[in-house]
């Protein structure tokens, strides 16, 4: 029999788990649902702190290319991130991490493409890394990043690959993780990242579980910590997409 005082106990205890499994997972992006964001220029605007802001800064044309969206995307009727692609212009929509991570993280975040310029045929790039040469904003350059991850058009019209780059290989090289999705189709994609170990696992729910891959680096050396998570279109690899609800949980 449960008396009063084991139930008082057991419900403290209780409490104590839920509270240290929170600390334990904390946010490192908080509004990652962009509800908050007033506007587009709200959304471009860096105020050092934590916030979304366009940190590529490729031109005033190239920074207006990060749009603050609060049309009804297919079914997504909530405030919503957009980058729309150009061939002249590169466009970063990035978050500073409420705290650099050096052993294990896990991202999440919701994206939809709407089209890939058949030119470079890559782009919707997620990029999970930091800043190392102090030129064009995190995530700019290879040495800052640990995970690099794109879009590019399948052979089927209407068809994308979701791909990788591991290690220093060439673009050739790069690993397809899930094949043949829909393009103007939202997907929830989930990156767990074990950052001393020097790999990740990608999840495309309802697609492909825990891919694993080996962690992207230039001169044989991988970030050893993360700070700023990135979405990206290049004037080489431009293309126009939606992100919505990205979340960073520090494991």
């Amino acid at each position: 029999m449960l008396t009063r005082f084991r139930f008082v106990a057991l419900l403290a205890l209780l409490i104590m788990i839920s509270t240290s499994a929170t600390l334990l997972a904390a946010e490192l992006v908080p509004g990652g649902d962009f509800e908050n964001v007033k506007n587009g220029e709200d959304l471009r605007k860096d105020s050092k702190g934590l916030d979304w802001y366009e940190s590529r800064k490729d031109t005033e044309e190239g920074r207006n290319l990060l749009k603050l969206s609060t049309k009804k995307i297919k079914g997504n009727k909530t405030k919503k991130a957009m980058i729309k692609g150009h061939p002249d212009f590169n466009t970063y929509l990035t978050f500073r991490l409420a705290e650099a991570q050096t052993m294990a993280l896990t991202a999440s975040y919701d994206i939809l493409v709407k089209e890939i310029l058949p030119d470079d045929n890559r782009s919707a790039f997620l990029f999970l890394g930091g800043v190392k040469d102090k030129k064009g904003g995190p995530n700019s350059t290879g040495r800052e990043r640990f995970v690099l991850m794109g879009f590019e058009n399948a052979e089927e019209p209407g068809k994308l690959n979701l791909f990788a780059r591991e290690g220093s290989g060439k673009w050739a090289e790069r690993t397809l993780v899930a094949e043949g999705l829909d393009a103007n189709k939202w997907y929830t994609i989930k990156v767990e990242a074990n950052i001393p170990e020097g790999y990740y696992s990608v999840t495309v729910v309802g697609v492909v579980d825990g891919f694993e891959l080996e962690s992207f680096y230039t001169k044989g050396k991988t970030p050893s910590k993360i700070s700023h998570i990135s979405f990206a279109s290049w004037n080489d690899g431009a293309g126009t997409f939606y992100v919505d609800n990205v979340s960073v949980i520090d494991n």
